[in-house]
């Protein structure tokens, strides 16, 4: 069963990817405060588990969607429905998935798909988001990005530079909205303890057996580092979780770019 949401004057959020990882932590953050929830994945029965779940303990509306947001018409009826949440609060663009091949031996369409999903539907949607966020002057945008995406590495093109794109995009979005009551931030965490790397777009890549055990970051302590970040006053668009992953983005984006670059690809990039 699902529910329409945005008939009354209670705060919405609307989240993609929800069915696990972040969106799902995500989810259970806005339902404690008492926000109906606009839940997209592709597994309906995921959703339905998490709705059924938030209903019962938060006594909250909550709406699901199953859609691939890496089709155009499955992403329309998306867009369409974020548009018409007149009280939406939040907006979080957590939908994606990793890959693990290199050029030129990839699967093009998967290739395709990834853009499709981390730069396509984050545009179309933050569009969608902004429209009611701007006429009532008030709403967060939270896009999510990377730590990948101030680097660049073997087995990643397509990752790292979508991931490189939703930061520039967010940033630019920020410059957009200014003084219109809207805040938008890009999470850019590093390696997080979540199903990501159990993907079948992940499957063999060995990430989980070859990642040294301090670099991963708890996602609980992720999404609390971002809704603690996006509520200050400072306007800081990039969130980067963990002193360690702070130093990798300052790397990434100043003057000593180079040696990050040689390290995380194995000194194959500079």
């Amino acid at each position: 069963m699902t529910e329409q949401i945005g008939e009354n004057d209670r705060p919405v959020s609307a989240i993609s990817g929800a069915s696990s990882g972040f969106g799902a932590i995500y989810a259970r953050r806005f339902a404690e405060k008492g926000h109906d929830l606009f839940l997209v994945a592709r597994r309906q029965d995921r959703l339905d588990e998490l709705a059924a779940s938030l209903r019962e303990k938060y006594n909250v509306r909550v709406e699901t969607m199953r859609a691939d947001l890496s089709k155009p018409d499955e992403l329309l009826a998306v867009e369409k429905r974020v548009e018409s949440l007149k009280n939406l609060e939040y907006m979080v663009n957590s939908a994606g998935f990793g890959g693990n091949r290199q050029f030129p031996d990839v699967d093009l369409d998967l290739e395709t798909r990834m853009i499709q999903v981390h730069c396509i539907a984050t545009m179309r949607l933050s569009r969608a988001a902004l429209l009611p966020m701007t006429a009532r002057r008030r709403g967060r945008l939270i896009n999510i990005a990377s730590a990948a995406g101030y680097l660049a590495g073997w087995g990643a093109a397509d990752y790292t530079g979508t991931k490189a794109y939703i930061l520039t995009f967010s940033r630019s979005l920020q410059a957009d909205v200014r003084g219109k009551g809207v805040r938008v931030q890009a999470l850019a965490p590093g390696f997080v303890k979540t199903e990501f790397h159990d993907s079948e777009t992940m499957k063999n890549s060995g990430v989980k057996e070859k990642i040294w055990r301090p670099l991963w970051c708890s996602a609980e302590k992720v999404v609390s580092d971002s809704l603690r970040q996006i509520e200050r006053p400072i306007r800081t668009v990039a969130c980067v979780p963990t002193l360690l992953y702070k130093l990798v983005a300052w790397g990434g984006s100043a003057w000593c770019l180079a040696p990050f670059r040689v390290l995380f690809s194995g000194g194959r990039v500079r």
